[in-house]
């Protein structure tokens, strides 16, 4: 009886451990990662310096958005909200010029706000813009001395 009884003890113990189904549980953690839509400028010119001549100066910029359906972009010149483009100094003595910006094939003239659409063809490439500015009249003896100024503007919406 005392064999029986370890026999069946030491049956228990196997089956208990080793002969048992093994059970499986999982644990699952979602993942993921918002990016938020921004558009970001790069290669911008430090500024442009009109020539005295009344030759033809140019700067740029370069801007890269990373949202598919598309954004805005709006272009002018501090000075046409004033009325038309001119560079001024700090007696408010003024200086009339041209501008205009070339930029994906178009070539548009600064004496009105510009606001242009980008699609989503757009993504994540690059678009780079190219002012062009130039007095009206080239300076002489009798202009005014001082350091004349405006400020070119790119606002892109998205």
């Amino acid at each position: 009886m005392k064999t029986l009884i370890k026999s069946s003890a030491i049956l228990a113990a196997l089956l208990g451990s080793g002969l048992a189904q093994a059970d499986t549980t999982t644990a699952s953690i979602p993942m993921g990662l918002d990016v938020p839509k921004s558009c970001s400028f790069s290669n911008v010119s430090a500024g442009i310096v009109l020539p005295e001549d009344g030759s033809e100066a140019q700067g740029s910029f370069t801007f890269t958005c990373n949202m598919d359906g598309g954004f805005n972009a709006s272009y002018a010149l501090e000075s046409r909200s004033n009325g038309s483009l001119k560079v001024k100094n700090m007696d408010g003595i003024s200086l009339p010029i041209t501008a205009s910006i070339n930029f994906v094939g178009l070539n548009l003239s600064l004496d009105s706000l510009w606001t242009t659409y980008f699609h989503s063809s757009f993504l994540n490439n690059p678009i780079t813009g190219v002012v062009t500015a130039k007095l009206v009249n080239p300076t002489t003896a009798t202009t005014p001395a001082g350091v004349y100024t405006d400020t070119f503007r790119v606002t892109v919406t998205y």
